[in-house]
């Protein structure tokens, strides 16, 4: 800014100098126009001046005088006709010197006023005595005496022009004199200019050479710190690999005995503590993720890897998922997609599944009531061929009724960690990354998201892309496996080294490896693992990547380099550096797999599986080791009595396909969660309509009797979810028996999928029997 402000100071300062530098030479134009008109009226003045005119006059006098001078003496020599020339030359000199305009400063002299008249008398006096033939010579020699007597004043008319011509050549003298000192001044003064204006360049040369070496140290220092802005960039990766890997590795290892510590007898408190570990390391984990994906946005590492995607689909799991979390807060999540929905597209599914993941979860949590909506509108390219010619318009809008934002939270709604104000901050929590990371996967994407929100008035999320559409992918090709038959249960199973230098990760995967019926071996850094293959080839080798003495980019590049058995070793990486390029250099050393921590054990089974087939999967498959008795020092929950149940009850009462989608989008401890969250009455669902039917509040049964439909459908509890549509369609008209038999029917059916789930493993023990509420007197049915 001082920059420019010196390069205007400059520029004005150089403007007014050239202006100034003009002016002067306009005044220089102007005296030279001057001098030279001074000095064309001198040559005019020498060419016809009033000296000239009198000497003439006097000269003509002169000899006029002397023809009649001439003609006294010698009267037979002269001639008549030479004194009459003379007389008549005379009086054009005196018509000259009186109609002359330059002789109009003579006639403002006496000399001239008195000699003039008498010449022009004198003439006519000649005339008249030359007229007279034979005149004689007293006439002539009395003509000679006047011209005698007006010598002098003839004289003196000459003298008196010569004067006033020596006047006025003086004050042209004088008049080029000033002219020329002012041309001298003004030449001195363009030539100050010019001095100043060349001393105002050279200053100005001179700075900016020095400008241009503060701009090159400038550019100099800019490149350095360039440069070692790259080498924090990188050292920053690096730390966040490192971090990722440190921060992972203890999630991996407390994550992992959880899961393993949820697999053996607990009691329902128990295993309420162990949900709740659970569920905060997996908050955890996901603001690690979280975090790890604003650094690789920062970095430029984020990719986006375009597949053929089931557009269906990919909503479906968005609502499978996100259903149960809307009914945990008895919120009505709705999802709006049009018929003609292209199934097929080219996108990232896991990047658009992270922003609607995003966006829904918002919506629910800043809601405490009424409807979250997922419309879907979609704009068909033109189709040619049967090809589409453009990309498909998506507009993805998740509106809510909550809260809602005002103006100013609007404003700084997508800035890196912020969410709304403080007291929003206390009251719903959260790192204020989501919103700012889905913005930035949904551009890089070639979309945006955009947002319409009023306080108190709910809001509009609307995810805009542009996807491709494209046919339905072909089936992949079943690859033929060997022809090795799966091991017999009392086999020993495959011979897995794990290389891995945290003692907890070692222990977890100890146990899950040895539960999916494993032998294992363990290494606890990259040249362990090296002598262990070595000393004898294992089926395959986990590896981690960051270890001691040596890591496990630099094992695997050795294993492969050598010509032995352990060259085609199935190496597996597993490693809590989630970023793509660690995939990258895990497959550019050799590795045939990856396995992010926390390590689960379908990850494991599936690779298993990819790995040696349905011997992997045989191996996988295993059943568990039978869980120890209990002791009477570890006293158990007692157990509900047990019920007899007939062939079919599962079909009735349970929907096995929606269990199925449930487990798959939430996975089975997530559906256990649900379960017994929604069976344990946490959100009071079974209450609020038991109190409906026990009181007979007919107006509030179809309300409760929906939520209570809506959560049973969704977590696929058939025979549940048809007693609550019966009561929500009819419970206006129900009679005070019909209020009581829906109740026990309800209650009834509660206690038996309960019983059920228990029995199939997928919950714990019964929930308590709701009390029940003394019924007033009957009500008034409605007319």
């Amino acid at each position: 800014m001082a920059q420019r402000q010196e390069n205007r100071h400059y520029l004005l300062w150089l403007a007014l100098g050239t202006a100034c530098m003009a002016l002067v030479m306009a005044g220089l134009l102007a005296l030279q126009l001057t001098q030279s008109r001074a000095i064309r009226e001198s040559v005019e003045l020498q060419g016809d001046s009033v000296t000239a005119l009198t000497f003439q006059l006097e000269r003509e006098f002169l000899r006029t005088r002397s023809a009649l001078e001439a003609a006294v003496n010698h009267p037979k020599e002269s001639s008549i006709e030479n004194l009459i020339l003379r007389s008549d030359i005379l009086l054009s000199r005196v018509e000259l010197l009186r109609d002359n305009p330059s002789v109009e400063i003579l006639k403002r002299r006496p000399e001239y006023l008195a000699t003039l008249p008498r010449l022009e008398s004198l003439h006519l006096y000649i005339d008249r005595v030359l007229a007279e033939k034979g005149s004689n010579p007293e006439t002539i020699r009395k003509l000679q005496s006047e011209l005698e007597s007006l010598a002098p004043e003839v004289q003196a008319l000459s003298i008196a022009s010569t004067n006033i011509v020596a006047e006025q050549m003086e004050q042209q003298l004088a008049t080029l004199r000033g002219q020329n000192d002012k041309i001298v001044w003004l030449t001195l003064a363009q030539l100050i200019l010019l001095l100043v204006a060349a001393l105002a360049l050279t200053v100005r040369q001179r700075r900016q050479e020095q400008e241009r070496r503060a701009l090159e140290t400038l550019t100099l220092e800019l490149r350095e710190a360039n440069l070692r802005a790259e080498q924090a960039n990188s050292s920053k990766s690096l730390f966040l690999a490192n971090m990722s890997h440190e921060l992972r590795t203890p999630f991996n290892g407390m994550l992992g005995m959880l899961s393993l510590l949820d697999q053996t007898p607990l009691d329902s408190q128990q295993r309420d503590y162990v949900s709740t570990a659970q569920a905060s390391a997996n908050h955890l984990l996901a603001l690690l993720n979280d975090i790890l994906d604003v650094s690789a946005l920062e970095a430029g590492k984020m990719r986006i890897s375009t597949t053929p995607v089931h557009l269906p689909a990919l909503l479906m799991d968005v609502d499978a998922l996100m259903r149960p979390v809307a009914q945990k807060k008895t919120l009505r999540l709705v999802m709006t997609l049009p018929e003609d929905l292209p199934h097929w597209v080219m996108a990232d599914s896991t990047r658009i599944k992270q922003i609607l993941l995003n966006l829904v979860s918002n919506a629910i949590k800043f809601s405490h009531q009424g409807t979250v909506a997922l419309k879907l509108e979609a704009s068909h390219p033109p189709v040619t061929d049967g090809q589409a010619t453009a990309p498909l318009h998506l507009l993805i809008h998740v509106s809510d009724q909550g809260i809602g934002m005002d103006p100013a939270t609007l404003a700084r709604l997508f800035q890196r960690f912020t969410q709304g104000d403080s007291s929003t901050s206390r009251r719903f929590g959260g790192t204020g990354l989501g919103l700012e990371i889905s913005r930035s996967l949904a551009r890089l994407m070639g979309g945006d998201i955009t947002v319409r929100s009023a306080h108190n008035g709910g809001s509009v999320f609307t995810l805009a892309l542009q996807l491709q559409t494209c046919s339905a992918p072909e089936p992949a090709p079943e690859t033929a496996q060997p022809a090795l038959p799966p091991p017999a249960f009392g086999s020993e199973g495959l011979d897995i080294l794990v290389a891995e230098d945290h003692p907890v990760n070692r222990k977890y995967m100890e146990g899950l490896l040895r539960r999916l019926g494993h032998r294992i071996r363990f290494a606890e850094d990259g040249a362990q693992a090296v002598t262990e293959v070595g000393r004898q080839v294992p089926d395959v080798v986990l590896m981690d990547l960051q270890m001691p003495v040596m890591d496990g980019l630099e094992a695997t590049r050795i294993l492969r380099s050598g010509n032995g058995p352990g060259a085609n070793v199935p190496i597996v990486a597993v490693t809590a550096d989630a970023f793509e390029e660690s995939r990258d250099r895990a497959r550019a050393a050799g590795m045939n797999g990856f396995l992010s921590k926390p390590v689960r054990s379908d990850q494991v089974v599936a690779m298993m599986t990819e790995l040696f087939g349905h011997r992997g999967a045989a191996m996988a498959a295993r059943p568990a080791t039978p869980a120890p008795l209990p002791t009477a020092a570890a006293p158990v929950a007692p157990q509900a009595p047990r019920r007899r149940f007939r062939a079919g009850d599962v079909a009735s009462h349970l929907d096995m396909g929606m269990v199925g989608e449930v487990c798959i989008a939430v996975s089975l401890q997530g559906y256990h969660t649900l379960l017994e969250s929604f069976l344990g009455d946490e959100a009071g669902g079974f209450r609020r309509l038991y109190l409906a039917l026990d009181t007979q509040s007919l107006e509030a049964l179809p309300t409760a009797a929906h939520s209570m439909k809506g959560a049973a459908a969704s977590l696929g509890l058939r025979a549940l979810a048809q007693a609550a549509l019966r009561i929500e369609t009819e419970g206006l008209t129900f009679s005070a028996a019909q209020c009581q038999e829906a109740c026990a029917e309800l209650r009834e059916l509660q206690h038996t999928v309960h019983a059920l789930c228990q029995r199939m493993g997928l919950v714990g023990t019964l929930p308590p029997e709701p009390p029940a509420v003394s019924p007033p007197p009957p009500a008034r049915a409605p007319a």
